[in-house]
């Protein structure tokens, strides 16, 4: 009778003894949602839907060239994610102890590593879609480069280099098709007007982080005159949005981007009361709700 007890205690044991199989796919899973955390995947993704959207607007209809072109876009804004955080790491081990590299989820060495392979497979598939693509990449390699080595800490500048590179996705995916007509031009100035007075908002919402280690506007000019600025940057945006509907009401079907102009203006004015209110950190994530809204309605044109 002891010996049977002992041989149940046994196998109920070994019941809970997790397969080996199960810890892989555990550690797989934990490396992977790190490397998605590493490059941000949802500006990722972001990045590869308005190339599609440009692909589209400029008609393309080239599914091929399309997917060569949102991986490519993917690939890149990924890259120049990860190599912002190699860069960033010492600030961030002060700062933003939970990211990827200072939590030593990832080492610094292997994000670099993902970084330069991202850069490369971005800039390689271009090659395959035509010359501007690959000079519209290379380019943007370059500045995501620059980016953290030279003007993360004149971050004004750097801001710029930010919304270029989610403007210049319509483009790129424009250029896929070799053609990138005025529609394009126009709704990628919005979006950078759009991304631009968020960016400010960041880092007024980052002041605090930033001060010591970077030279931003809110540091440079006081958190009032910048609160003018992202006002500015929004109202220029709507404008912007406006003129698009205006300029372009007979030439596409424009009714649902009309809409969702309406909604984004309206997401984009409550943002700013909450900026006004002392709340930066709602106000950037209403802000980001209203760029999706504007890409919605973007892609139903």
């Amino acid at each position: 009778m002891a010996k049977k007890a002992i041989k149940k205690k046994i196998v109920k044991k070994a019941t809970h003894i997790e397969p080996k199989h199960s810890h892989k796919l555990h550690a797989i899973k934990e490396k992977t949602k790190t490397f998605f955390e590493l490059i941000r995947i949802g500006n990722c993704l972001m990045a590869a839907i308005a190339v599609l959207i440009g692909f589209y607007l400029a008609g393309g209809f080239d599914y091929r060239l399309a997917a060569l072109a949102a991986v490519s876009g993917f690939l890149i804004c990924g890259a120049g994610q990860a190599i912002n955080d190699y860069f960033d790491a010492s600030i961030d081990a002060k700062t933003s102890k939970e990211r990827p590299i200072p939590s030593g989820r990832i080492q610094a060495k292997r994000a670099l590593l993902y970084s330069i392979s991202m850069f490369f497979l971005g800039i390689f598939a271009s090659f395959f879609i035509n010359p501007t693509t690959v000079i519209i990449a290379l380019i943007f390699a370059v500045l995501l480069v620059a980016y953290p080595l030279f003007m993360n800490k004149v971050k004004y500048l750097g801001n710029i280099v930010v919304a270029g590179g989610t403007a210049i996705t319509f483009i790129y995916g424009s250029a896929a098709t070799g053609n990138i007509p005025s529609l394009i031009i126009f709704l990628a100035a919005t979006a950078f007007l759009a991304n631009m007075g968020r960016e400010v908002t960041k880092d007024i919402e980052d002041v605090k982080k930033d001060l010591g280690t970077k030279k931003t506007l809110p540091i440079l000019l006081g958190i009032s005159p910048s609160r003018f600025f992202v006002l500015m940057y929004y109202l220029l945006a709507v404008i912007g949005a406006i003129c698009v509907y205006l300029l372009f009401l007979f030439r596409y079907p424009m009714q649902y981007y009309l809409v969702f102009t309406i909604l984004s203006s309206l997401l984009f004015a409550y943002a700013l009361v909450l900026l006004y209110k002392n709340n930066p950190i709602e106000s950037q994530k209403i802000s980001k709700i209203a760029m999706l809204a504007s890409l919605i309605g973007f892609l139903l044109i």
